[in-house]
This record gives structure tokens, sequence and C-alpha cells, in this order.
């Protein structure tokens, strides 16, 4: 049942089953909707209606936006000290953890992701908010160096106020990689969630309420592109940042351009892993299908194009397929599932297109390509690996967002490195090499942002995950990504003075 004012009296409402919410975050406090539109959510797994959200209208989001301002232009948390600030993210983080169960529980109901996946991203949020303020830490806020005359005091400021839009595809993590550090550098951030993922984000708002963040820090607003084009064209956003397709993120560097308003987008991927001739892939195959079908391939950093010498596709092939077919495809809720529903109805049409475009261009199937039969309910695809497929090819070159490997082979090392470059893209990457020295040598010819070297980390693994071509615009995470919340000012002081250090 609902409470007064729209709010609900748990963490959540329930209507015949669904989570339901007629009240939103605006300014960090709960508000009744102010709108007669709603996104209604369907589990994958399933097909059924889980979740309906109201809509947020143009004028929900100029008060998130005037709260935002307000708490930046006139209250106190731009100036706080970091370790101030810090304490305010960890008692947020302390009261998510305390809803752990039915944020694992919602993004299964809203995207389909596995038990498994879901407690991973979960499990990862804490760590990474440690090395996200030890990194912070790293960063001098204010210097004084010499200059052409005399000192010169250069001033790392908060940037303002931050618009946030993210995808569907990890929604809490992704949701928290840009609100934390927003707020830690000292930004208020209005955040706008998918609208296929809507339901999870109002956990992360009861946190941010029961943690008593101070007000205007945090708004969170729900809608399609009409919302989230009116938020970043917002006159009182001061930066945006955004995870999402190239095409959206064109859509929105277009409209930072028009106004000059700094962005950072982290964009789409067609990643190569090279397998180095002779590599014993036995210890790495988990690696290398972790990397490149984790999420059902709907991961931005995915490794999807395999690049194996010619002499040892029949090998690897073997591992990859033997590797993959004793995973588990299934029911998403169940810890032992390893491969879940693709994340909408669409999505799976345009995987299921992209599996058709192979097999017309003459690449052959060594492993799925199908819907599970046993499966007749839900947006399932089967763990699908191609062989014989030509770089040129339509799953070579576009972004599938799916359970999809193409193996690639080449004759030398030379043109495996020319085939992993021959993309628009360049985000993610790996090389798997029997001396791993030698690896980062390949690894460094790879126009790309991040390199995976014999199953390292994904992402920057905690350094600046970044992405090049079209893939993406600006830094994320580590001082790099933290700095992109700062800028620079200058104070030049006449010959002689020595300021305080």
């Amino acid at each position: 049942m609902l409470g007064s004012a729209g709010t609900a009296a748990g963490p959540e409402a329930r209507e015949q089953g669904m989570f339901v919410r007629t009240d939103q975050l605006i300014g960090g406090r709960w508000h009744p909707a102010g709108g007669n539109a709603v996104l209604e959510v369907v589990s994958p797994a399933t097909e059924e209606l889980v979740g309906r959200v109201p809509v947020t209208t143009p004028a929900e989001v100029d008060h998130a936006v005037a709260a935002a301002r307000e708490a930046f232009d006139r209250g106190p948390w731009p100036q706080l000290p970091l370790e101030r600030r810090a304490e305010v993210l960890y008692r947020l983080l302390d009261e998510l953890d305390a809803r752990r169960e039915a944020a694992l529980r919602l993004q299964t109901d809203e995207m389909g992701a596995t038990r498994r996946f879901a407690v991973e991203n979960f499990d990862s949020l804490r760590p990474s908010l440690d090395r996200m303020v030890a990194d912070a830490r790293r960063i001098a806020l204010r210097e004084v160096r010499d200059g052409a005359v005399g000192k010169v005091v250069v001033l790392r400021e908060p940037v303002g106020v931050v618009a946030g839009v993210t995808p569907w595809n990890s929604p809490v993590a992704v949701e928290l990689s840009k609100v934390f550090p927003a707020l830690l550098m000292g930004c208020p951030i209005v955040l706008k969630p998918a609208p296929e993922s809507p339901l999870s984000a109002y956990l992360l708002g009861e946190a941010a309420v029961a943690a008593e963040l101070p007000e205007g820090l945090l708004s969170i607003v729900n809608g399609g592109v009409e919302v989230g084009e009116y938020l970043v064209g917002h006159p009182g956003v001061d930066h945006v940042t955004f995870t999402g397709s190239p095409g959206a993120g064109r859509a929105i560097a277009g409209t930072c351009s028009r106004l000059l308003r700094p962005v950072t987008l982290e964009l789409g991927g067609k990643s190569a892993a090279i397998v180095l001739p002779g590599v014993d892939m036995a210890p790495y195959v988990g690696a290398l299908v972790g990397g490149s079908l984790r999420n059902c391939g709907q991961i931005c950093v995915s490794t999807n194009r395999v690049l194996v010498h010619t002499g040892d596709r029949d090998r690897v092939v073997a591992q990859l397929v033997d590797h993959i077919a004793g995973l588990r495809l299934g029911d998403p809720y169940d810890p032992a599932t390893d491969f879940g529903p693709l994340a909408a109805e669409r999505q799976r049409t345009l995987v299921e297109g992209f599996i058709a475009s192979g097999l017309s261009d003459g690449a052959a199937l060594a492993l799925g390509g199908k819907r599970p039969a046993a499966l007749p309910r839900g947006w399932y695809v089967e763990p699908t690996v191609f062989v014989d497929v030509d770089n040129a090819m339509r799953i070579a070159q576009e972004e599938i967002f799916g359970p999809v490997l193409s193996v690639i082979t080449y004759s030398d090392e030379a043109e495996a490195v020319a085939i992993a470059n021959d993309s628009r893209y360049g985000l993610g990457g790996a090389v798997f090499a029997a001396d791993p020295d030698h690896g980062i040598e390949v690894a460094a010819g790879i126009v790309t942002g991040t390199v995976q070297v014999n199953g390292g980390p994904g992402a920057g693994g905690g350094g600046p995950f970044a992405g090049r071509k079209d893939s993406g615009l600006g830094v994320e995470r580590s001082v790099e990504g933290l700095a992109g919340f700062l800028e620079l000012k200058s104070i030049t002081l006449p010959a002689g003075y020595a300021p305080a250090a």
C-alpha cells in the first residue's frame, strides 16, 4: 500500500505482485508524481508485467535541477572536506547494503540479470568506493607553481551540477559509477536510469534518504529519450556523463557541443581477444568466455571477436565450445544459472537478426544459434559461437550486445593486431600470451582504451576507463575519471610574493 504523499510504506509497494511506485526522488526528497504517464516494466524471463513507475515531467526535471543548483551554489557540500563527503557516501552504501536482497531481485525482474551477475556487481560496490576515495586523496586541489613572473596558485574546483544518464545492462552498479564520483568531488547529480530498468533505482533513492543525504544532492528522474534530452539540454546543468549507445552518445555530444558543456561518453564496443600462437588456453578459457559472454554478452567491453592463429583454430574452438556447452542457460533467479534471457524482446530480435546475417554471409555455427526449445517463455537465445568469420562481416563489425562470439583466424601477429584495429570501436580488448611481457607489447599496439592480459580484470581494472574512436569521449574511473568532475582555475601572483603552501 502507498502511504501519504505518494511515499511507499516500505522499500517498495506491491500491486498484484508488482513493484509499484507513484512517487519520485526530487532533490533528495520523495514527491508524488506530477504526471499521469508511467513506465511499465516486463520481465525478460516470464514476459509478465513486474513493475510500474511514473514518468518524470519537464516541470519535475526543472525542480530536480533547481534543487541541485541550490545545493551547489549555496549549500555547503562543494566546500566540505573530501573525508566528510566520503563519510556520507559510505552511509549511503550501508543503507543500500541493507536493501541488498531487494536490489538483487529487482535487477533480475527488470532486465533479466542472472543472480550470479547481480551478486558479483553488488559485491564490487564497496571495493569500488574504497578505491575511489583512495584515488580522490591523490588529487591536489590546491597547488603552488612557478609562473612566468611570480607564483601561480592552481585550484581544482567542483564542476557544478551533473546530469547522469545510464543504460539498462547493469543498473545499480552503473548508476553508482555516476553518482559516487560526482558526489565525492562535490557535485550534485540528477540521475536518469534507463526506461527498461527504473525499478532498482528506487532502492538507491531509499538508501539516499535513509542515509540523510543533504537536500538537493541527488534526484532520480524516470523516462525515455524525451526526458533524457530535456535533462541533458537543461540550462542549469554544468556537466553530462553518459553510458550507452554511440547513436545516443552522438546526440548528447551535439547538445553539449552547442552549449559548450563538458561531457563524458562511455559508448559501445566490438572488442577483440587475441590468442597468440601456441598459447595453452586451458588455464584461460574461463576468462576468455567470461570476458566475451558475461551477462549474455550485454556488456560494452565484451571481447566477442576472438582472434586465433590458423594453426590453433580447431583446438581453441573445441575448448571454447566445450566450456560454453557446460554452462547453464535458464532461470536467472537460480544461483547456478550462467546465462539468462536477453533484456528485452527487441534485443532478442536484434540478436537473431545478427545470427541470420552471419549465416547468410558464410560464417558457420560451431554452437548455438537458436532459441532454446526448453524455454518457450522469456527472451532467451542460446550462447552462440561462429567460425569461418571474416572481419568484414556484420557480425564482426557491429555491436551485437548478445551471446554471440565470432572466431576469426590470422596468419601472423601483425595481422592479428591489424584485424583487432579494423573496427570503428576501441573500448576493450584482451591478449593471451605465453609471456605476459610480450602480451603487454601486443596490447600496446591495439587502438583501444583498455586491454586485459591473460585474464586481467576488464574495464580498466581500477585504472582509467576510456574509449577511443566510436567508443567514447573522456575518461571514467581512477584519478583521471574523478578529475573530470573538477574545473581548473589559475590565480596569478606578483613577483616576489610567496603564498601559503
